[in-house]
């Protein structure tokens, strides 16, 4: 049990560090290459406009973006609760509310629960309501009692409970892993050891970028 909860700890450590030095990678590429790729993203769309206009492009037919429109139409799922929701939501309130807690890491839990209980309620989730409520019932918390079978009821379901997790966040690492941010990262590390700023050179080669799509527009004007 011990080694199951520093192996979590451990573990949940590097995915909060992996994904705070994504996080670091993403905001410094904003930061230095940002501006200029919306430079450069303004420039081609103005060049797309003008060869429309000289005929050098067919126009954008309205029909293909009839899909885009509807899809991002921003329908509301904030219809009247049904019954059922209303009592799902009840019951969930009723067994996790943080007043319950006996001590702060199980009142954090409940309160983390009890919010993300509201989301989906707020969202008119019932799938993600029942998702919550079973979690519970399964976890160590909801078991009653100081007798010796409760005690041991309340490990076995932490030791389950651990090991879900820790396979959580192995798929989380995998997934982290496998973003777009993360093949970057990996990029400007790779150059980096090798004394090279990707940084300074991609800059360059927007910059390069820019100055040839003003070129283009200027000649379509």
């Amino acid at each position: 049990m011990v080694s199951l909860e520093r192996e979590f700890a451990e573990k949940r450590a590097d995915v909060e560090a992996f994904q705070l030095a994504l996080q670091q990678l993403q905001t410094r590429y904003l930061s230095e290459l940002g501006r200029y790729y919306a430079e450069l993203t303004a420039i081609q769309a103005a060049i797309e406009e003008a060869e429309i206009r000289l005929g050098l492009r067919a126009p954008i037919d309205p029909a293909d973006l009839g899909a885009e429109e509807e899809g991002g139409g921003g329908c509301s799922n904030r219809s009247e609760p049904s019954v059922d929701l209303k009592r799902m939501f009840r019951d969930i309130a009723k067994a996790i509310h943080p007043d319950k807690a006996d001590n702060k890491a199980a009142r954090d839990r409940r309160h983390s629960l009890m919010a993300e209980a509201n989301r989906a309620y707020a969202d008119r989730d019932g799938d993600r309501l029942l998702l919550i409520l079973r979690s519970w019932e399964k976890s160590p918390e909801a078991v009653p009692g100081d007798d010796p079978a409760a005690a041991r009821i309340r490990l076995e379901r932490r030791v389950a409970e651990l090991k879900e997790q820790l396979l959580e966040l192995d798929i989380e690492m995998a997934d982290l892993a496998r973003s777009a941010i993360a093949k970057l990262k990996e990029r400007f590390d790779e150059a980096a050891s090798q004394g090279w700023d990707l940084f300074a050179e991609m800059r360059r080669q927007v910059k390069r970028e820019i100055i040839t799509a003003k070129f283009r527009l200027t000649g379509l004007q």
